[in-house]
């Protein structure tokens, strides 16, 4: 079967048209997670702000689930979190509990935990700044795996993120 110029003009076109549409919209999440980041690590950020950059992380983790097969419970699980931060409290239990539910399902089943060396520290001062850079290490993290087309493990670190954020620490 002899393929047209024509046609195989057309199809290179589709094949770039697709290829440049994945590298705009891994663009598009690495900027929209800097800027949640940069809106969350400021240190003079209010309540209001903090609650819409956890907001914009899930709907970051909701874009990069799109094509998982638990996409639809996925979407669920976060819907219900993010209400849940916007109409009572950023360490409400049952939101926590909605996020930790889409946390397993993206990661098969591996149930989230907080890492060991947050609890490790002497004063509330310290126990930020490890927070902090786990925090930076997360979103680094999430912002490689963007850049490799690895959408779920980007998915999983920032859902991560979100978590630690909301999860009191006790000391």
């Amino acid at each position: 079967m002899k393929i047209r110029p024509l046609s195989r003009i057309m199809i290179t076109a589709l094949f770039f048209s697709c290829l440049s549409g994945a590298l705009i919209g891994a663009q598009e999440s690495e900027a929209r997670i800097i800027k949640a980041y940069e809106e969350l690590s400021d240190p003079l950020v209010s309540k209001e702000k903090l609650v819409n950059s956890l907001v914009e992380f899930l709907d970051i983790a909701l874009i990069l689930t799109a094509s998982s097969e638990y996409s639809n419970e996925i979407e669920h699980h976060i819907d219900v979190a993010k209400n849940l931060f916007r109409n009572s409290s950023l360490f409400n239990d049952k939101a926590r509990q909605y996020l930790s539910l889409a946390y397993r399902m993206v990661t098969g089943g591996i149930k989230y935990q907080k890492p060991p060396q947050l609890d490790e520290f002497v004063t509330p001062d310290e126990a930020q700044k490890k927070a902090f850079k786990y925090a930076n290490k997360l979103v680094e993290d999430a912002l490689s795996s963007v850049k490799r087309g690895n959408d779920g493990d980007a998915a999983r670190l920032i859902l991560e993120l979100v978590l630690l954020v909301v999860t009191p620490i006790s000391g």
